[in-house]
């Protein structure tokens, strides 16, 4: 495994993720306009199949809060870096 370097963490903090949202936003738009009805429906029952390979019983509330802690300080680690 590779160490991280500090300019590798600053240069991902200081990425333009206005711009990165957009371009995801603009790609699962005109995908999804592209699906049809079955290939929406395989979309969703695949994640859901996904989902429920990872946790039969689905996340508890504490696993959602437990990740969306993890998200909050990854969020300010990043937000030090720069």
């Amino acid at each position: 495994m590779t160490a991280v370097l500090r300019e590798d963490l600053v240069r991902f903090a200081r990425r333009d993720w206005a711009a990165i949202e957009s371009a995801k936003t603009q790609h699962w738009l005109r995908r999804k306009a592209a699906m049809s009805p079955a290939e929406v429906w395989q979309f969703g029952y695949e994640l859901r199949r996904h989902g429920r390979s990872v946790s039969p019983a689905g996340p508890s509330l504490a696993d959602r809060l437990a990740d969306l802690d993890v998200h909050q300080r990854v969020s300010r680690c990043l937000r030090a870096v720069v």
